[in-house]
């Protein structure tokens, strides 16, 4: 059986968004736009997937890596002289070529495999996909003859009045037979207005000596291209609906789905509850019974089973079974969390682990540390990793108790079952078993309001 292909069209700079990024490159919900399309087509009955580029093509292909195969347009001629740019690729290849935009992250698998099947069902050597708009503007019309078959593409710039009315309109994407392709691509002329190759010239080109039929969409939504900031913004509201009723039709009860966006790499178990203003995005993995939110940041993290996070912002991180986070805690750069844990109000741990039952209530930082278990920070204590040119790290045994207040300047060794007292600076690594207290002796001078105060008084 002949092989299936697609080409991707992402050599796009992305003007409109008003960015430096390739268009294709921005992230919806956290995730580059051109990610969700191959994600998709790898799913598919398509074989190998060829990426146009060009535009800072090095960030596409840094996202992509070797998952598919690149050809690259130098100059930005048009959507015709893109797809050429891939003849070196598959023009000695047989089969057919799938080709969209790079900015359709909507387009489902299904939908895919269904243009696939009716193209090949009905042996055309071009497919065109098509949907009707009620008022279609900016879209190319499809101009059918009085036989019902599609005779040209008119972008709406060309359009005359009549045509205008057409309701029917280009999706920008196609299903050819690849021998046929090439062949016709070469014979395009350049749009004299534009200055461009337009590949919807193909129809034109192609209806008198070849075999072309339509795939007519009815669910538009998923053909919408995401050319500006509020589109990325109609693309996001999708996605975050399908994927929110996905997760709660497999078990997930969310309060207030409409505030609540999940990404599209998100696992999260039945029996989570979400809250309100919650977003999870990344790979995060969320496992049963875990409770999040509301108000709530997290990406790139696993949150084990009957942990609850409130109020917080975890990013690259973990949180071990029957913890608590929150409210108002930042976990960030691998933190890593154990179990039974209880990281409270305005606790910031960064690139740190803590064992089983360890607290930090309230009011502490903890970076580059590694921590035990049972250990029990009091309010306001720190690790001190920053020297002001390196980080230094900082270890703590089991069963450790930290007094408020007290600043551990790294690098550091505190052995298990010690005590540290409040207000204590300590400089120097404590023994197991021990208390420690460095602080300087408390001086009370005695008269001194009496003396500081009242002479002043009196001389005004």
């Amino acid at each position: 059986m002949d092989k299936i292909y697609s080409i991707v069209l992402a050599a796009g700079k992305g003007t409109r968004m008003k960015t430096d990024l390739p268009k294709c490159a921005y992230p919806l919900l956290k995730k580059p736009m051109i990610e969700y399309i191959i994600e998709k087509l790898e799913r598919t009955l398509i074989d190998e997937n060829v990426v146009v580029v060009g535009h800072q093509k090095e960030v596409l292909m840094e996202i992509l890596g070797d998952r598919v195969s690149y050809a690259e347009q130098k100059e930005q001629l048009g959507t015709g002289h893109a797809v050429l740019s891939a003849e070196s690729r598959l023009a000695e290849k047989k089969g057919i070529t799938f080709i969209l935009p790079g900015d359709m992250p909507l387009m489902s698998i299904d939908l895919t495999n269904q243009i696939i099947k009716a193209h090949q069902e009905m042996g055309n050597d071009l497919t065109v996909v098509s949907m009707y708009f009620e008022n279609p503007t900016s879209y190319g019309r499809i101009i059918r003859d009085d036989y019902g078959s599609i005779a040209a593409i008119v972008e709406e710039k060309d359009c005359s009045n009549d045509q205008k009315r057409i309701k029917e309109v280009n999706s920008g994407v196609y299903v050819v037979n690849n021998e046929d392709l090439f062949k016709v691509l070469k014979k395009i002329k350049k749009n004299e207005r534009k200055n461009e190759y337009y590949l919807t010239d193909i129809v034109s080109l192609m209806r008198h000596d070849y075999k072309i039929g339509s795939f007519v969409v009815n669910e538009s939504f998923m053909m919408m291209g995401v050319n500006d900031l509020y589109a990325v913004s109609i693309a996001e509201r999708y996605l975050r609906d399908e994927i929110n009723k996905n997760h709660m039709l497999n078990g997930v009860q969310m309060i207030s789905p409409n505030t609540i966006t999940i990404g599209h790499n998100v696992q999260i178990e039945p029996g989570v509850m979400i809250m309100p203003n919650t977003t999870i995005t990344g790979n995060s993995v969320i496992k049963e019974r875990a409770i999040i939110g509301p108000n709530t940041e997290i990406h790139n993290c696993f949150i084990d089973r009957f942990t609850e996070v409130k109020h917080s912002l975890l990013y690259d991180s973990s949180v071990g079974e029957y913890s608590t986070i929150g409210p108002f805690a930042h976990l960030r750069d691998h933190a890593e969390i154990g179990a039974h844990n209880r990281i409270g109000n305005f606790v910031e741990i960064k690139k740190s682990s803590t064992g089983t039952y360890t607290k930090a209530a309230h009011l502490s930082y903890i970076g580059d540390a590694i921590v035990g278990n049972n250990v029990n920070f009091g309010c306001g204590s720190i690790t001190v990793n920053y020297d002001g040119v390196k980080k230094h790290l900082t270890r703590i045994g089991d069963d450790v108790f930290i007094g408020c207040n007290v600043n551990l300047i790294a690098p550091l060794s505190v052995e298990s079952e010690v005590f540290i007292a409040a207000g204590s600076t300590v400089t120097e690594d404590i023994p197991k078993g021990s208390l420690s207290i460095a602080r300087n002796k408390q001086i009370n001078k005695a008269d001194y309001y009496h003396n500081l105060v009242k002479p002043k008084q009196s001389e005004e």
